[in-house]
């Protein structure tokens, strides 16, 4: 299955006020959805998608947006997937500090800062689920099918 997402991964527990501070914007709740539902493409550009544990939270954004997360208190992961244009994002800040960046596009690196977590041949579909299992301490990448997220409105 080709993934065409966005989102976040913040490890530790994450208010309301605190992802409105990451949006830039006030969220309203819509209704709960599925994990087909939060990861398609279809949503709307102004929706996202939150699951929230004690551990952690993952929040699906509309595909493309990127957010600042140089300045956030704690650890977060920001990605993007495109499996139809072969195009991978990935970044980790700890305390406002750049653990990790990485750029694929079709076959070429255009950016890699800092060491670990992904390597050259993985698969960064994978390390995104790894990821959230490690936040959210859920069994997230045996459980997504299982899980509801809470859509909101920005």
């Amino acid at each position: 299955m080709g993934y065409n997402i966005a989102g976040l991964i913040i490890k530790g527990e994450t208010d309301r006020a605190s992802i409105e501070d990451i949006v830039g914007s006030k969220i309203s709740f819509v209704e709960e959805v599925d994990f087909e539902d939060a990861s398609s493409g279809l949503r709307e550009d102004d929706a996202i998608d939150v699951l929230q544990t004690e551990s952690g939270t993952l929040i699906f954004t509309a595909f493309g947006s990127l957010y600042d997360i140089s300045n956030f208190d704690g650890e977060i992961i920001q990605f993007i997937v495109s499996d139809i244009s072969d195009t991978y994002y990935f970044e980790k800040y700890t305390d406002g500090n750049l653990d990790r960046k990485c750029i694929y596009s079709q076959g070429e690196i255009s950016e890699d800062v800092g060491t670990g977590i992904i390597e050259e041949g993985d698969d960064l579909e994978d390390v995104i689920w790894k990821q959230a299992d490690q936040f959210l301490q859920n069994n997230f990448a045996e459980t997504m099918f299982d899980l509801k997220f809470k859509r909101y409105n920005l």
